[in-house]
Parts: C-alpha cells; sequence; structure tokens
C-alpha cells in the first residue's frame, strides 16, 4: 500500500515487499477521518515494516527490515531507523537522528539532531524495580548530538543533555547534563 504522495512523486522511492503504510491504529479507526502518513522524497523501507497512520516522515528515510512504527510520529529528514526496531506513539525525532537495530523507543520521547542510539538500545515506559529521584511525569529527551551505547536502558523520563555520551551497557535513572 502506497500513499497518494509517493504515488504521484516523480522521484525514486524504494520500498520492499510486505511493508504496511498507513494502517488505522485502533484509535483512528473509531474517527471519521483517518490522519494519513506523509512520506518525503527518496525514502528505503526494507521488507515487513509497518508504519501506522498520523505519522509524518522527512526526506531521506532510510529504515530496516520488520520495523514498526506507531502512529503520532513525526521523523525528520535523513533518519535511519536499524532493523526490528519498534517507535511507539507520539515519538519526534529531529533530523540526522540514527536509531539502531533492535531499538525499542517509548511513548513521548523526543530525540534531537545528529543523536546516536546504538543497539538494542530500551526506553522504559514504567518505573524500573529500585529507587529512583522523584520527578515530574514527563517524556524522555534527548538533546542533540548525544550518543546512546548499545544495550543501554533508559528509564522514563529522563533527559540527556546535548553532546552527551552514554557508554554501553548503562542504565540511566539520572538527568545526564
Amino acid at each position: 500500500m502506497i500513499p497518494d504522495n509517493l504515488k504521484n512523486n516523480q522521484t525514486l522511492f524504494r520500498i520492499m515487499q510486505s511493508s504496511l503504510i498507513g494502517l488505522p491504529s485502533p484509535s483512528a479507526l473509531l474517527m471519521d477521518k483517518f490522519p494519513g502518513v506523509r512520506i518525503g522524497l527518496d525514502p528505503v523501507m526494507g521488507n515487513h515494516c509497518i508504519i501506522f497512520g498520523n505519522v509524518f516522515i522527512g526526506n531521506q528515510f532510510r529504515c530496516g527490515n520488520n520495523v514498526l512504527i506507531r502512529d503520532n510520529i513525526s521523523i525528520g529528514d535523513e533518519v535511519t531507523i536499524g532493523n526490528g526496531s519498534f517507535i511507539d506513539s507520539d515519538v519526534v525525532v529531529a533530523d540526522s537522528a540514527i536509531i539502531g537495530d533492535a531499538v525499542n523507543v517509548s511513548r513521548s520521547v523526543r530525540i534531537g539532531s545528529g543523536v546516536v542510539i546504538g543497539d538494542n538500545v530500551r526506553f522504559l515506559t514504567s518505573p524500573i524495580r529500585f529507587p529512583i529521584t522523584a520527578r515530574k511525569r514527563r517524556g524522555t529527551v534527548l538533546e542533540d548530538g548525544c550518543t546512546i551505547g548499545p544495550d543501554t536502558v533508559l528509564a522514563p523520563g529522563v533527559h540527556v543533555g546535548a553532546g552527551a555520551i552514554v557508554e554501553s551497557g548503562s542504565v540511566v535513572t539520572e538527568d545526564i547534563p
């Protein structure tokens, strides 16, 4: 299934077999008008990708195999998402971000420009089972240019500052300047 804006586009794009684009979410099925998907110029998508509705994807999007992108998401230009990754609802990914293989991005995450997220990173949605400093209920934020090493776990609501480097295998429970 190819969105109208790609059908009418004269530039090249590559979407591999068995991908679904514009799949309605359960909440969208209850709406009178279904919000669609907008994909910019020159996308490349792997096999078996699913993109729900109400999604904006910028130019030169690259997506591996077996990727699931939920509804209410905005993805900037030149973003790469690796194989087997999951992007939940209400996520914003700025330009030039790289998301590795098997990354699980939970709801209400904001990813800045030039962020690099290694393979097997997990963004938690509920508190983990050891004490965490009390914080206001907020989404996780990764500021511009930060790097999250592979196999890292990010607790809900943490804020990683611009240019910060989180080492591989870390468990981040506090804000990092």
